[in-house]
């Protein structure tokens, strides 16, 4: 079992090699692996062929790995999707990726804090680079038999390149989410909300939106349905880039 452990989280790897953007539910990983001590993951993959006029392919792969030893827990995850569009005038091609890192110290069953860092690149988004660092508390603010809510109030500090113009900018925001785990029966479902606005122009700001269905379909792998809103008030500076962007995925999970 230990070798399919392995071949599975290597095709995800060459997936994600291409290197989705800013989205990061940690949350829905630390319901689908629990707290225990040890070394515990999820890969979930995605493939999609189909289109009418034109053909279009998509990839889509996740790798996310969390280690708890005491009171410490770390997270590592790895995101990506790849999607080109055959046939009329144009060969269309994109990608967007992100790399994240986050570590938890838990103080106590209510208070946990929380430190991170990411890197991202989207480049239907002209996101080039994205490069972020935040720091804060994460509190229980709810929990029942099969629901549990979370509040977490980051401050993070941000540097953005974009792709088309080369500009860059750097900014300090608040990075506060909150965040739902429910079960349902069979089915795990989470969703995490972010508001990021920026401390020195409030009319600068993000909402982000994400969440996820999970239902098993043995005790390791897992069908999952996941989906986005994100709205940026100040994209790209470039021609074209939407202010309001969502999708959805649907494939297959498999914990480790």
């Amino acid at each position: 079992m230990m070798g399919m452990n392995k071949v599975v989280f290597l095709v995800i790897l060459l997936w994600t090699f291409q290197g989705k953007a800013q989205i990061v539910n940690v949350e829905s990983m630390r319901g689908a692996t629990g707290d225990s001590v040890g070394t515990h993951g999820i890969v979930d993959g995605q493939f999609y062929l189909g289109g009418a006029q034109n053909v279009l392919m998509r990839l889509y792969g996740s790798a996310n790995v969390r280690k708890t030893v005491g009171n410490e827990t770390y997270f590592g995850i790895v995101s990506s999707s790849w999607a080109t569009r055959i046939g009329g005038d144009q060969l269309l091609f994109e990608r967007n990726g992100f790399l994240h890192g986050r570590y938890n110290l838990e103080l106590s069953p209510l208070l946990t804090l929380e430190a991170f860092f990411q890197w991202q690149s989207d480049k239907p988004l002209r996101i080039d680079q994205r490069y972020n660092a935040g720091v804060g508390p994460r509190i229980r603010a709810f929990k029942a038999k099969k629901w549990e809510v979370y509040v977490s109030p980051l401050v993070m500090v941000e540097f953005d390149l974009e792709d088309v113009t080369g500009k860059h900018s750097s900014d300090v925001r608040l990075s506060t989410y909150v965040s739902s785990n429910t079960t349902i029966g069979k089915i795990r479902w989470n969703t995490v909300a972010y508001f990021q606005p920026s401390l020195t122009n409030l009319s600068d700001f993000r909402m982000v939106a994400n969440t996820r269905l999970s239902s098993p379909i043995t005790p390791r792998l897992n069908a999952v349905v996941s989906g986005f809103v994100n709205y940026d008030a100040f994209p790209a500076g470039v021609v074209g880039v939407p202010q309001f962007t969502f999708g959805t995925t649907t494939g297959l999970g498999y914990r480790f």
